[in-house]
């Protein structure tokens, strides 16, 4: 039997960003807390980021590696059943995305795991491909919400 893929709990396109013109769009999407919702994630952040931002393919593959990471953060360490992915353009020049799984904690650093430990690596990752696209990231006050921004490509300035 193929893997089930999940389905959104629920989508809106949300107003034009107001310093992205009509090229770039803002999106959120609600996914159920479970591993197989950071595919449908990436699927639609691709989607956005390659036809909305017009951001090169290399750039988007990167990106989609740190969205993976911060997903399957929110799946393994949320305490809810579902999570938000929001993507847009808050001001020329830059494209911002965010992973709230709504469960406030202490805002998590990089670690240094083990040589070999099998987990504990994934921000470290998240903090050096956010540094290769240019961009910076964090947590919200509370820890709930994961953000990057990165710089935009002249398309959806």
């Amino acid at each position: 039997m193929p893997p089930r893929i999940a389905e959104p709990i629920s989508v809106s396109e949300a107003s034009l960003a107001e310093a992205a013109g009509p090229a770039c769009p803002s999106f959120e999407i609600v996914v159920p807390s479970a591993p197989s919702s950071v595919q449908v994630v990436r699927r639609v952040v691709r989607a956005w980021t390659r036809c909305h931002c017009k951001l090169p393919a290399d750039q988007v593959d990167t990106l989609l590696v740190v969205l993976s990471e911060l997903c399957t953060n929110a799946v393994l360490h949320g305490h809810t059943d579902a999570f938000d992915v929001r993507a847009r353009v808050p001001a020329k020049g830059e494209l911002r995305l965010e992973v709230d799984d709504k469960t406030p904690s202490v805002s998590p650093t990089p670690g240094s795991p083990d040589t070999d430990a099998e987990s504990g690596r994934g921000l470290l990752l998240v903090d050096a491909l956010v540094r290769e696209l240019g961009g910076t990231w964090g947590f919200s006050a509370d820890g709930a919400r994961v953000w990057c921004v990165l710089p935009a490509p002249e398309a959806a300035r």
